[in-house]
């Protein structure tokens, strides 16, 4: 048991390797007013909802140069006529073709109408904090001109069932984010920032056309292309909140990931990635399976795990500290989906996402 504990110990020291600290935008360098000109493209199905909050936050935003481009991805709701209404430019998807996804397809149409020399692809369950679209756009001004920047929207949670996302957002941050010491910067698919010619050298969305993580795929292509990738947290600058409308939607989202099978990251990232998790199992159980001296130790491994559980939480979104201590219910919940989804596609059962296939 003196070898569980240690071994448990460990993991938690592969942890802080995989996600020690998520940066944020800084105060950085305000680029000249107008300087930059930028085409915002949102793929839009069925974003009634969501698209007034990101919408709203735009507008509110001070930069002259900027397009406002909403792709209405066959929607069946009022997506477009709200998209009017706060005077962006609304664009019809036309059909999808034979092996593109959804939002890969939107965005190419997008990109087709777009007049900016750099594009801003959003996600439309996304918003600006006050001044954020600002900051993000300055950022990425004083970054060389073969850059893409992706920002991690901070995950703003309001009901008991949000909790549940705390494992998906630590695993995709170790996985994607470069925020440790192992695993270079990938991009978020939730935001990305490029200059149009390098989004051009690098394919674009034909690239990935199939791809669910599209941006994460999409990296690879970048720096193929010679281009460098950079992400950032989004807390104070960019916020989102994924899953108002239930529990299902929630699975559903997450499932939808899982589909795509393990994303590409680095046999090390990945074994660690496991035994981190490893770790998180089998720390609740060591309590009950020791006693004496060793309980009390095996107690605070428990803690520990819990506590940097909620280091890495409050880095993504506004995860509780309660969330944190009953830690076990998120991370059976994690397993499970990722188990359902694993079975669903070995199976070939198809995962339906807004009433497609994916």
């Amino acid at each position: 048991m003196i070898f569980a504990i240690g071994l448990s110990t460990g993991g938690l020291i592969a942890g802080f390797l995989l996600l020690r600290r998520v940066p944020v935008l800084g105060a950085g360098s305000r680029a000249a007013p107008g300087q930059l000109n930028v085409s915002v493209i949102i793929p839009a199905r069925n974003e009634e909802r969501n698209l007034p909050l990101l919408l709203e936050s735009l507008r509110s935003s001070t930069n002259a140069r900027r397009e406002v481009l909403v792709v209405d991805d066959g929607s069946t709701d009022e997506t477009a006529a709200i998209a009017t209404r706060y005077g962006a430019t609304v664009i019809a998807s036309t059909p999808l073709p034979e092996g593109w996804t959804g939002k890969t397809w939107a965005c190419r149409q997008g990109v087709a109408a777009a007049t900016g020399e750099a594009l801003f692809f959003l996600d439309a369950d996304v918003r600006f904090v006050d001044g954020g679209y600002r900051r993000i756009v300055d950022q990425f001004a004083v970054l060389p001109q073969n850059a893409a920047l992706s920002i991690l929207p901070f995950h703003r949670t309001q009901c008991w069932y949000e909790e549940l996302s705390l494992f998906f957002n630590i695993v995709m941050a170790m996985g994607a984010g470069g925020f440790g010491k192992l695993n270079a910067p990938h991009l978020f698919g939730q935001s990305l920032l490029i200059h149009k010619e390098l989004y051009c050298k690098a394919g674009g969305h034909d690239s990935v056309k199939g791809e669910i993580l599209e941006n994460f795929r999409f990296a690879e292509h970048v720096i193929a292309a010679g281009g460098t990738t950079h992400t950032l947290g989004g807390r104070g600058a960019l916020d989102m909140r994924m899953f108002p409308h239930g529990l299902r939607q929630l699975h559903e989202s997450w499932r939808k990931a899982f589909s795509t099978g393990a994303a590409k990251v680095s046999p090390l990232v990945l074994g660690l990635s496991i035994y981190w998790l490893a770790t998180a199992i089998s720390a609740p159980f060591l309590p009950i399976a020791t006693s004496g001296p060793l309980r009390l130790a095996a107690a605070a491994l428990y803690l520990l795990s819990a506590f940097q559980v909620a280091w890495f939480g409050r880095q993504l979104g506004t995860f509780r500290w309660t969330a944190a201590i009953l830690y076990p219910v998120a991370l059976a919940f994690y397993l499970a989906t990722f188990v359902q989804s694993a079975w669903a596609q070995q199976g070939g059962t198809p995962v339906i996402w807004r009433g497609r296939k994916v």
